[in-house]
């Protein structure tokens, strides 16, 4: 069988599919032609599209008609983790298949390099719906009220249950899989149509008895009234809850906020804190494991919450990582990034770092050589804070208000 002849490109965000992909130069029935950390060069028969667009990325795009177009990970699909820049009002971000036609997608945040190859081989990749996948168990009760933390010693019952969101009931099965490590879903696979709409859909109708406020109005139609309640305390950050992949995808204007003038604090501010490790591990790609930790560290101090030592300890491991990772990616090798990620995987649970938390980790880390009772997660309490922290690799600062919403952020990122 002749070889693909692949050509990774880059667009906007976070390169971190770009560098994924690396793993596939060894594989013998590739030849990358084209990729932003490998020097090479030949003539492609198959693009493979990493990195969000945005509307000026069309002229770049046109040169690729007539071939086969194949979009890598949810940010070109749909706009991505980086779709939330649309929230304000410079917001530009939109999907790929909006500027040039396509010939398929491999989704996820990041995705499995193994599903690309069947893609390319023009097979189907098969998808089960998420919650078929959870150990965790789906009861018939209505909850009464939202959470924003979950309950750390409640793992057999479902989060949505627990009135704690999870898009595992509109999502497929992902390469990251969140919901291993403590972590709801958030929807980077669409399996529905419409999964914010469905999303909605299906928490309002398990929310059914919550209490919300009202207020008549002249007119005798009743609107939501001023009081915080049940519902608004709970879901304080709707657009990152229920459209973290899709704002760019399913609402074409944006917002009325002004933009910070930087396009990842646009995507931080705003955000609930217990959501910002593993949204900051995400953007900022391969300086996420620095600014997620400074970013956590940062709250721990700012908010009195005391950490142990060898939570610690395997804090400085991933520091390590992220160092090795930033001196890697100078010049890069399959069998070099294939390590890498498994030692994230190995403390952090997944690429995105969903095991890392504030107070420790939210389950036990494979890499950990001490029992998880000496560096598991705590209980979360949110106030305002005005916070923080650095590294050799990174600075960010940042502010909280009552409800633990960022609305400052600054950061600065350092090289390896």
């Amino acid at each position: 069988m002749a070889k693909a002849k692949v050509a990774v490109v880059q667009l906007n965000g976070c390169d971190r599919c770009a560098w994924q992909l690396i793993s596939l130069a060894d594989n013998p029935n590739i030849d990358i032609v084209e990729h932003p950390f490998l020097e090479v060069s030949g003539d492609a028969d198959v693009i493979v599209i990493t990195g969000h667009a945005t509307k000026s990325d069309a002229e770049r795009l046109k040169k690729f008609k007539g071939k086969k177009i194949i979009l890598y990970g949810t940010c070109p699909y749909s706009g991505g983790i980086f779709g939330l820049q649309n929230q304000k009002e410079t917001g530009n971000v939109t999907p790929v298949s909006r500027l040039v036609e396509t010939s398929g997608a491999v989704l996820g945040c990041p995705p499995d390099p193994e599903e690309l190859l069947k893609v390319i081989a023009g097979k189907e990749i098969e998808r089960k719906p998420l919650c078929k996948e959870c150990s965790r168990a789906i009861s018939e009760e209505v909850i009464t009220s939202l959470i924003r933390v979950p309950n750390w010693s409640e793992t057999e019952t479902c989060y949505n249950n627990q009135g704690l969101p999870c898009n595992g009931v509109v999502s497929a099965t992902c390469a990251q899989r969140c919901i291993d490590f403590g972590t709801p879903c958030r929807g980077c696979v669409d399996l529905a149509d419409n999964p914010p709409a469905r999303m909605i859909g299906y928490f309002g109708s398990l929310a059914k008895q919550i209490e919300v406020d009202t207020a008549a109005t002249p007119w005798t139609t009743d609107r939501l009234g001023d009081r915080p309640d049940d519902l608004t305390r709970g879901l304080v950050d709707v657009v990152g809850t229920f459209f973290r992949f899709h704002l760019a995808s399913h609402f074409n204007y944006s917002g009325r906020n002004p933009s910070s003038g930087d396009p990842l604090s646009d995507i931080m501010i705003a955000r609930a804190i217990e959501e910002a490790p593993q949204i900051s591990a995400t953007i900022f790609g391969r300086h996420g494991i620095s600014v997620a930790l400074n970013l956590v560290e940062a709250y721990e101090a700012a908010a009195g919450i005391q950490v142990s030592k060898e939570t610690q300890e395997l804090r400085t491991e991933l520091r390590g990582i992220q160092k090795k990772l930033l001196e890697t990616l100078k010049s890069p090798t399959a069998e070099a990034i294939k390590e890498i990620i498994k030692e994230i995987r190995g403390i952090g649970g997944n690429e995105v770092l969903s095991n890392v938390y504030f107070g420790g980790f939210k389950t036990p880390a494979k890499a950990a050589k001490v029992g998880f009772d000496t560096y598991q997660v705590g209980d979360l309490e949110i106030k305002a804070v005005k916070a923080s922290a650095e590294d050799e690799f990174s600075k960010v600062s940042f502010t909280t208000d009552d409800e633990g919403i960022i609305r400052e952020w600054s950061y600065e990122l350092r090289s390896a």
